[in-house]
């Protein structure tokens, strides 16, 4: 039983995430109760306020020899997972979050474009292995279920999972607890920053593999971790949380991951979702020399 002076357990990944190798080399580590990690934790909106039970951890940030993927050591065990999911990570608690972030009406909208996006792109790319049915698509990890929202708008076949209760019950479309409740094979499979935050990602990636057709698209998109070696500024507390973000990501370890877990990287077409000529002229520029999309925001192709 769980109680106000009870201490968060954490277990230890000894094996990399990626490429499963042991020869693993530790970048930095520290106290949670130690700045500047206390005082950004303290900082962040919660429902139940995470710092009294982590007096006496630690985190550890580190690096595989083997292929470069960086990540932090130990995570919080399964028991305490749950509870960071349903009482630490409260809706409330979540959409407080967004709101500090500035999740304005402008950058909804944007967000709201890129989804846009991101559907048509995945619609031409699915052409050939569905014919006339519809896309049948499977966005993991979905949140409060706004790619799925702008998906049925485009008469897609759109499911989501999502493990975290709180984004459940404040989502505008009915959402799947657990993997193990889908049932079928779909077209595509998207996760939106999802693959930092998994305690296995490699393992999920292997087991959404099955679900997926030959040939099917999987997108996936990532904070961009390259360069981050320890948690000395809010922008690198950002990007490699040791309670959240416990996967930190470059290209190099996107593209190998996905490798592993059975996909093979491919270029994404151009899609335009504006009505504004300039927007629409840079956009074409960046395709037109390969510049367009972000490093850890990658197309791959079920092999």
């Amino acid at each position: 039983m769980l109680n106000a002076v009870s201490q968060a357990v954490f277990t230890e990944r000894t094996e990399c995430i990626n490429c499963r190798s042991t020869d693993l080399t530790e970048l930095s580590s520290g106290r949670y109760v130690d700045e500047p990690v206390q005082g950004f934790l303290a900082a962040d909106p919660w429902g139940e306020d995470p710092l009294p039970f982590l007096r006496s951890a630690t985190w550890s940030l580190v690096k595989c020899h083997g292929c470069s993927q960086v990540f932090h050591r130990r995570i919080l065990n399964k028991e305490w997972n749950e509870r960071r999911f349903s009482r630490w990570m409260s809706g409330d608690a979540i959409n407080k979050f967004e709101r500090s972030q500035g999740y304005t009406f402008t950058r909804n909208f944007r967000g709201g474009l890129s989804y846009i996006e991101h559907a048509l792109r995945i619609e031409l790319l699915t052409r050939s292995i569905r014919g006339v049915d519809a896309v049948r698509l499977l966005d993991f990890g979905c949140g409060f279920g706004h790619f799925l929202q702008s998906c049925s708008l485009l008469c897609f076949e759109a499911i989501g999972v999502d493990r975290s209760m709180g984004r459940r019950s404040k989502a505008a479309v009915e959402i799947l607890p657990s993997l193990d409740d889908v049932t079928g094979m779909f077209h595509a499979l998207t996760l939106f920053e999802v693959l930092e935050h998994l305690d296995d990602p490699r393992s999920i990636l292997e087991a959404l593999n099955l679900h997926i057709v030959s040939g099917g698209i999987l997108f996936i998109t990532t904070p961009d971790c390259s360069g981050v070696t320890t948690i000395s500024t809010e922008r690198d507390y950002r990007l490699a949380h040791p309670l959240e973000h416990i996967n930190c990501f470059s290209h190099g370890t996107l593209k190998s991951i996905a490798s592993r877990a059975g996909f093979d990287h491919i270029e994404h077409p151009l899609a335009l979702a504006t009505a504004e000529l300039p927007r629409a002229a840079r956009t074409l520029a960046k395709h037109l020399l390969h510049r367009d999309g972000r490093a850890t925001q990658l197309y791959f192709r079920k092999r």
